[in-house]
């Protein structure tokens, strides 16, 4: 005979229904199979010769140790049931043999079925000796003296309003469905949102505002508008645009991520170290890209800041700002003037060099999916959609995910 053995639900009710003259179960909790095996076995033996500890509260109900159903069919058929609170070990004796096995939780994994994966073993006689007399010891207590008359455990017993309190728990809020929930944990233990930002890079996308009061004279409408939405610094197809950083950027997350719509992008947890990688290299490139506009940007702005000179001069010069005209002699400005004006003006409104680079950084933000969120039915089929190539339903077989306890 095995010492180690896989046992589930069917294989304890059989042992229950084998019994003789004593049956003693001793658990978190229980179901409805176990439950009537036990009522059975009491009309045969008679119920003072079995004894059922559990522990009535409902976190053993949520983590899945058992169900109500399996405690008030106990209650209905009369069944005392004695209050092992805390207990997460199972016990089951039958007449003078026993096994001591580890309860299932079944919000965290299905009941395995399989012989090589024990989960309980058998008793020595010596063990049942010793289960008895720590449960019942008033049996032997006359024969040894000195032993302690009171059980070690299942001193008291479960009163009805504990079994209708912890009942009316679970109708109000009740658990959620084990093999959905442990196949959230699949999920949850396969994925995170990432959140990816880049800053300052995009230096083709600054603008400076104009003052409105340089809009003036023949500045026909087009170029008015075009102004008032703000005068780019760097020319389009400039060699310091920020293409080339955002264009690794989405390489990045073309290569590690993947895009749920109305969520974010979502990272495989597998992947996060070579995804740190890259991250670590695209920080070094925007680094580098840094230095190198740091090099030519002055030069750039001296060159936007003289083409929105050239472009104002002559609409300021025909039609000068009262700022303007008021601060000279003459009636109208010279050329020298004007120029003299719009670089006061534009000195202003136009940034530095350092005030564009040091704005330059990448932000990664790794986050956890709430339970909320991955428990929803059509965000779990959209990262299936999403990771086609990911054999989901043998993720849920490995992590014992997808099947209930037979």
């Amino acid at each position: 005979m095995s010492v180690f053995i896989n046992i589930n639900p069917r294989y304890l009710a059989d042992k229950i229904h084998s019994a003789g003259s004593r049956v003693i179960y001793v658990s978190p909790g229980l179901d409805e199979v176990i439950a009537s095996a036990l009522i059975n076995i009491s009309k045969n033996i008679g119920v003072d010769k079995v004894s059922v500890l559990l522990d009535i509260s409902e976190s053993v109900l949520r983590y899945g140790y058992g169900n109500i159903d399996g405690v008030t069919l106990l209650k209905e058929n009369n069944i005392p049931i004695k209050d092992a609170g805390g207990t997460r070990i199972g016990v089951l004796i039958f007449d003078n043999e026993g096994v001591i096995f580890t309860p299932t939780p079944l919000l965290i994994e299905a009941g395995k079925n399989d012989s090589t994966q024990p989960n309980a073993i058998q008793a020595t006689s010596e063990q049942i000796k010793d289960i008895i007399s720590a449960l019942i010891p008033q049996e032997d207590y006359q024969e040894k003296q000195g032993l302690n008359p009171y059980p070690e455990i299942g001193v008291t017993q479960v009163s009805s309003q504990q079994i209708e309190k912890v009942h009316a728990e679970i109708n109000e809020n009740p658990p959620q469905k084990f093999d959905v929930a442990r196949r959230v944990q699949v999920f949850s233990t396969a994925i995170e949102f990432v959140e990816m930002k880049l800053k300052g890079c995009e230096i083709q996308r600054r603008t400076v505002s104009i003052p409105t009061n340089l809009l003036v004279g023949n500045v026909d409408s087009v170029a008015k508008k075009q102004l008032k939405a703000g005068f780019n610094i760097i020319e389009k197809g400039s060699s310091l645009s920020g293409d080339s950083i955002r264009n690794k950027l989405n390489k990045l997350k073309k290569s590690y991520t993947k895009s749920i719509p109305k969520y974010g992008n979502i990272l495989l947890k597998s992947k996060k170290g070579k995804f740190n990688e890259a991250v670590v290299e695209l920080n070094k490139d925007i680094d580098e890209f840094q230095k190198e506009v740091e090099k030519s940007l002055e030069g750039e702005i001296k060159k936007a800041r003289e083409r929105l000179t050239k472009m104002l001069t002559p609409a300021v010069k025909e039609n000068p700002p009262s700022e303007l005209s008021g601060q000279i002699q003459e009636k109208n400005p010279t050329d020298e003037q004007v120029g003299k004006y719009l670089e006061i003006k534009l000195g202003g409104i136009f940034p530095s060099a350092n005030d564009i680079t040091k704005a330059m950084s990448l932000s990664c933000i790794i986050k956890a999916v709430t339970y909320e969120t991955i428990s929803n039915e059509k965000f779990q089929n959209n990262i299936k959609e999403a990771y086609p190539l990911i054999n989901w339903d043998q993720m849920f077989e490995e992590y014992d995910a997808a099947r209930e306890s037979e």
